[in-house]
């Protein structure tokens, strides 16, 4: 599992990500919620390692993050990042092949290949995996990003379990690639992998999450199971904006739409 302890972050004097605590088990989707500026893509970071917590501690599998040498935790662990930069011409194959890097020295081998080859038809991108990257849109460009990191973890030789961090998986897609990714994060968790994704849609949120961490300005407002923690009151404080909870006898899952309120009518923070 992933466990965070009683973490904090801070720029100067404010705290960004203040005592933070939770825990990601094997075979769930723990869903990161807030508004813009929560914390969100901070408390990611800082759980893969591209940030030092001020205070407390992270541990993987019951090992401090610090303990896990960079080479091993990319054999078992990667992170869809929200922007992804790249500016060379590299064919889309190649793109999704970086994803094995930390499986290889030199060559990939045949399973590196095969693996290359599945991610990408899973991605549903196999099809352009002889294209320029650049030639493509961003939603296309997010979803070779997607195959990337799924050939990463796709199999690692040494380690039973694998985890992969998502900082919004739906950006520039379309609603049926949002759900493509969701959908493959969540065979992925049924696996017996473990999954973090930050999402701003509360509704993706509720279809596939099984845990949630509610945030708001750096604090936790709410966390556990969607049917636990989530109810008008705190969705609303969390947006600062009136939310109302739906339910519709076709879905498994309550729905959240804005209040009807008079317009323009919000909470006050």
């Amino acid at each position: 599992m992933v466990q965070a302890e009683n973490i904090s972050y801070y720029i100067g004097a404010m705290p960004i990500v203040d005592k933070v605590s939770f825990e990601a088990l094997q075979g769930e989707i723990l869903v990161v919620l807030g508004a813009n500026g929560a914390g969100k893509s901070t408390l990611l970071k800082i759980i893969t390692g591209q940030l030092q917590p001020a205070v407390g501690k992270i541990s993987i599998q019951g090992k401090l993050l610090q303990q896990w040498r960079n080479d091993e935790r990319a054999q078992f662990s990667a992170v869809l990042q929200q922007h992804n930069n790249l500016s060379l011409p590299f064919t889309v194959s190649e793109v999704v092949m970086m994803g094995r890097y930390p499986h290889f020295k030199k060559q990939p081998t045949v399973l590196d290949k095969t693996i290359v080859r599945s991610a990408l038809k899973k991605a549903g991108i196999d099809k352009f995996s002889d294209r320029n990257y650049l030639s493509l849109s961003g939603g296309e460009k997010q979803r070779v990003h997607l195959a990337r990191v799924f050939a990463q973890i796709w199999f690692a030789a040494n380690f039973e379990t694998r985890y992969l961090f998502m900082d919004e998986p739906s950006n520039n897609l379309d609603i049926r690639h949002q759900h493509t990714s969701l959908q493959m994060a969540r065979e992925f968790a049924a696996e017996g992998n473990c999954v973090i994704a930050i999402l701003h849609d509360l509704n993706l949120a509720l279809q596939y999450a099984d845990k949630i961490l509610m945030l708001k300005q750096g604090e936790v407002i709410g966390s556990g199971k969607p049917d636990d923690i989530l109810c008008e009151k705190t969705i609303s404080k969390m947006y600062d904006m009136p939310l109302q909870i739906c339910h519709h006898p076709d879905y498994s899952h309550p729905i959240v739409m804005p209040a009807i309120q008079s317009k323009n009518q919000f909470i006050n923070k």
